[in-house]
């Protein structure tokens, strides 16, 4: 007798990442875990495959809708004129986009408060007594760059702080290289705040190497609250999100787009701050009142 019970279903995601970020980064892997918790004992699975670019990314999709591969796909990282929303409406695929910005048009979203994080790590700095400050930040082409670029700038003039921004591709060497670029120019400035925790271990390294003592000479925050972060040394303060809890959010919104539920908006909790051993008060510098 043939077996009626229905195949296992599969949600796809791709990341595009740069050749020289290895595997997954910490904030993904805790993203997929997330989900993978969810699909636990429902028939559902997390297919994941790497691409070298959009184009490539697109590409993926195809195959996979082409082959009957994938029920629902599982996009991030929104880029300024992203082609892969009108492919994602031309595959008539399930789909949910994680990180926003909120959409007019049918997809779920689940959207997270980037710029919010943005304020709160200068807002910390600020009142640790930092009046230079300086972000490295992801590609600038993601939409969630741009939104904790532009509330980073806002929020330091408005706190009387100098602030600037070296764009960095998510990568510890790229961390590497941005934190040299600032650390050896004219203005040093006496915090940095980056994009994910790969790229602070690489500022980590490279302030070490120039004998650049953290927290006392140099604070540091990193952007999620990850294992890699906490086990820095030192223990890296953090724009915290509930990294594993962000991913069961996308895990239950793909799971109802492929049930054939409407396009929704989830809203998740605002970022904070969790400070470390990596920040310190600015040595010589009062704390406002």
């Amino acid at each position: 007798m043939q077996d009626m019970t229905p195949r296992e279903r599969i949600a796809g995601l791709v990341l595009e990442r740069p050749r020289r970020l290895l595997g997954m980064e910490p904030f993904m892997a805790d993203v997929a875990q997330g989900v993978e918790e969810v699909f636990a004992g429902r028939r559902c699975s997390l297919l994941i495959q790497f691409a070298a670019d959009i184009a490539d990314e697109i590409e993926i999709w195809r195959r996979w809708v082409a082959n009957d591969h994938v029920d629902g796909i599982v996009m991030v990282d929104l880029r300024t004129a992203d082609p892969r929303l009108a492919e994602l409406q031309r595959l008539q695929v399930p789909a949910v986009l994680l990180g926003g910005p909120e959409l007019q048009v049918p997809i779920t979203n689940v959207l997270v408060d980037n710029a919010e994080g943005a304020r709160a790590a200068v807002r910390a700095l600020a009142d640790l007594g930092h009046r230079d400050i300086a972000r490295v930040s992801g590609p600038r082409d993601m939409l969630h760059c741009q939104a904790r670029d532009t509330a980073f700038m806002e929020t330091c003039a408005q706190r009387d702080v100098h602030g600037r921004v070296i764009e960095g591709d998510y990568s510890e060497d790229s961390g590497r290289d941005a934190t040299r670029q600032l650390l050896t120019g004219s203005q040093v400035p006496t915090a940095v705040v980056y994009d994910n925790d790969l790229m602070a271990i690489g500022g980590l390294a490279v302030a070490k190497e120039l004998g650049v003592a953290v927290p006392d000479q140099l604070s540091v925050i990193a952007w999620d609250d990850t294992a890699v972060a906490r086990l820095a040394h030192p223990p890296l303060s953090v724009v915290t999100v509930d990294v594993h809890g962000l991913g069961t959010i996308v895990g239950e919104a793909i799971l109802a787009v492929m049930d054939g539920g409407e396009a929704t908006t989830y809203q998740v909790p605002k970022p904070t701050i969790r400070l470390a051993q990596s920040t310190a008060l600015r040595t010589g510098e009062a704390r406002p009142s």
